[in-house]
């Protein structure tokens, strides 16, 4: 066996090709974080919520912070106000005075 070379599924694969498929296996780990529904809060302070996503959770989050959701659909809402939105794919939602919107 020679070197830079090695055996997959019974067959011999050279370095291009074995970089190509590492780089393929990285993109697809990768790609999934990039459509994530982002969640701002650009409020100084904490709120507690409801998040829908693939399931219902009650959570917080910290005044000035920044949360990843999922790929979506995601609906938020500010339990204190009712504010209430839903993004999905790569759109963020963002809490501003006590109120959640999507945003970009």
């Amino acid at each position: 066996m020679k070197a830079g070379s090695c055996f997959h599924w019974g067959r011999r694969l050279d370095s291009r090709r074995m970089k190509f498929h590492f780089l393929l296996s990285i993109l697809a780990v990768a790609a999934p974080a990039a459509f994530a529904v982002k969640l701002i809060n650009r409020d100084s302070s904490s709120h507690d919520l409801l998040v829908k996503c693939s399931s219902t959770a009650q959570t917080s989050i910290g005044g000035s912070s920044t949360r990843d959701l999922g790929s979506g659909p995601c609906t938020v809402t500010v339990k204190k106000t009712g504010s209430s939105a839903t993004a999905s794919g790569s759109r963020n939602l963002v809490i501003q005075n006590g109120s959640v919107s999507v945003g970009k």
